[in-house]
């Protein structure tokens, strides 16, 4: 004797898009939590001379190209001939001693929160998964 079962594959369908959507909403306020506090600590961190530097620090999310992220950058341009300050101290590692700040001010809050980022991350998600019914 052969049995059987139906189940209305529609409700499962709907599901699952409710599953994207959540999942790409979580990722968003997760990057912009990580997008916040990374710019709150560069700023912290970035050396104060004339504050010129620290009012250029900017990040953005993306969502496009390779897949969601944050950029932060500097550009604080100095003089007529628009020397640029920030890749000076960060990529050049100069100033020597008397830059008063991290000279790295972009990585190193990159490099010591990447736990706690991906952690909001994962919450974010999971929060919107529940409100998913998940």
């Amino acid at each position: 004797m052969a049995g059987e079962f139906y189940f209305d594959s529609n409700i499962m369908a709907r599901a699952l898009e409710r599953s994207i959507d959540a999942t790409a909403r979580g990722m968003l306020n997760g990057l912009t939590d990580v997008k916040n506090d990374w710019k709150a600590e560069s700023v912290d961190a970035a050396p104060i001379d004339t504050s010129n530097l620290r009012q250029q620090i900017a990040a953005e999310v993306f969502t496009e190209g390779t897949g969601p992220g944050v950029e932060i950058t500097a550009n604080a341009t100095r003089g007529s001939r628009r020397f640029n300050y920030a890749y000076y101290i960060h990529e050049e590692d100069a100033g020597g001693a008397n830059v008063n700040g991290e000279k790295k001010f972009l990585d190193k809050p990159a490099q010591q929160n990447q736990e706690k980022w991906a952690r909001w991350i994962e919450e974010e998600i999971g929060t919107e998964l529940r409100r998913a019914g998940w």
